[in-house]
């Protein structure tokens, strides 16, 4: 199995009865003879990652299908085809799934509220209570929008009819961080890992970290873009563990020959945006330098709400950025707002009022914000950056 190729989540849904379980199974049956698949079943799931939301109340259902969409975040970004089946009736998530999947079908099993009433052979629709509650019947279902393909279940189409159907349809490649990934690679291929010196964001930083830790305590950081490690490995000498991620190749092969062996430091190649590290495990604090405005709009309010729901409670977000303001601001072919390809290179300039605006109504506290040039002085640059120190 190639373990850089990601699988496709097959995303079943439906209301109670619609025949999610009976179609799961036989696609499940008909994959397992070409690729590694996985079958998960909302029935099943429930008892394993239910917690402490066992029931069936609206937010119960929520709080788990949450769970059950990371789960298929976690086999899919190594390689497995997962197949679901779920009622999760709401659009939240299914907006999640579509922003985080590399590689996304969503089957909506639609089925007439007469129709499931006369299969109902568990009696879900005749005895179910306000404790055992039913979208459709206790409160309004979310149904799928802008599903990829829609099945009606009510016997008119056979289960292999259906399974085919599914199986003709061609996931759309989601959109990842992957537009420069060559400029970077041979960036990269050109110069040679320089880490003698970090940043001068990162010395400032890490003061910051050192008032808030107490001896003896570990500490986790996500260094997002991290490129050639050298602000990673700076905080890694000063005994925090930190996760350095990038979407060059051609870094973090050089970072995993150098410092491969370091206790405080790991190195992935992935998109940072949605990378699956994002989600395994919490962080005391997430630093982004230079990498904020590497991305598009769209992409920075997906990192901004997986950053917040990676940190702690009091963690915080350091990020240091080029703004509008900036001296090569409008230099080269306008792409998007405030998006540029200059010297073969993309660059998204930061509006400070914005993303001040995103973040505070996202639910970060702002504890500190300063915009102006002499934060990164070079021979060749000075750039007009803005540094902002969010808190969870």
């Amino acid at each position: 199995m190639d373990s850089t190729k990601k699988g496709i989540v097959y995303w079943i849904t439906g209301l109670a009865g619609s025949g999610k379980t009976t179609i799961g199974n036989a696609l499940y049956y008909k994959m397992k003879k070409q690729s590694s698949v996985v079958l998960l079943d909302g029935d099943i799931l429930k008892n394993i990652v239910g917690g402490n939301t066992p029931g069936y109340t609206r937010e119960n259902r929520l709080s788990r299908a949450r769970r059950y969409s990371l789960m298929c975040k976690m086999l899919s970004d190594q390689g497995i085809d997962v197949i679901i089946c779920t009622i999760a009736m709401f659009d939240e998530i299914r907006a999640w799934n579509r922003d985080n999947f590399a590689h996304y079908i969503e089957v909506f099993l639609d089925v007439s509220m007469d129709v499931l009433k006369k299969r109902d052979k568990k009696g879900l629709y005749l005895n179910s209570d306000k404790q055992n509650e039913l979208p459709g019947l206790h409160y309004e279902a979310e149904f799928p929008k802008n599903p990829d393909i829609v099945l009606n279940t009510d016997g008119s189409l056979s289960v292999w009819q259906c399974v085919k159907r599914i199986q003709d349809i061609t996931y759309k490649e989601k959109e990842t961080f992957n537009k420069d990934t060559a400029y970077w690679n041979e960036y990269y291929q050109q110069r040679p890992l320089i880490l003698n010196e970090c940043s001068s964001f990162a010395k400032e930083m890490l003061n910051m970290i050192c008032g808030q830790v107490t001896a003896g305590e570990t500490k986790y950081l996500l260094d997002l873009g991290c490129g050639n490690g050298r602000d990673s490995i700076f905080f890694a000498k000063n005994k925090i563990y930190v996760v350095g991620i990038d979407a060059s190749d051609v870094a973090i092969e050089m970072l995993e020959q150098t410092h491969g062996g370091d206790e405080y430091l790991e190195f992935i190649c992935d998109d940072f945006v949605t990378a699956n590290v994002l989600f395994q495990r919490e962080y005391d604090y997430c630093y982004s330098r230079f990498t904020l405005h590497a991305i598009n709009e769209k992409q920075e309010e997906q990192l901004l709400g997986n950053v917040y729901k990676a940190l702690k409670k009091n963690g915080l977000f350091m990020i240091e950025a080029r703004t509008i303001h900036d001296q090569i601001y409008g230099l080269g072919e306008l792409v998007e707002k405030n998006a540029y390809i200059y010297n073969d290179h993309y660059r998204r300039f930061i509006d400070p009022e914005e993303i001040m605006q995103k973040v505070v109504e996202m639910g970060f506290t702002v504890v500190y914000s300063e915009e102006k040039s002499g934060f990164s002085k070079t021979e060749t640059d000075d750039p007009m950056l803005l540094r902002l120190i969010l808190k969870k």
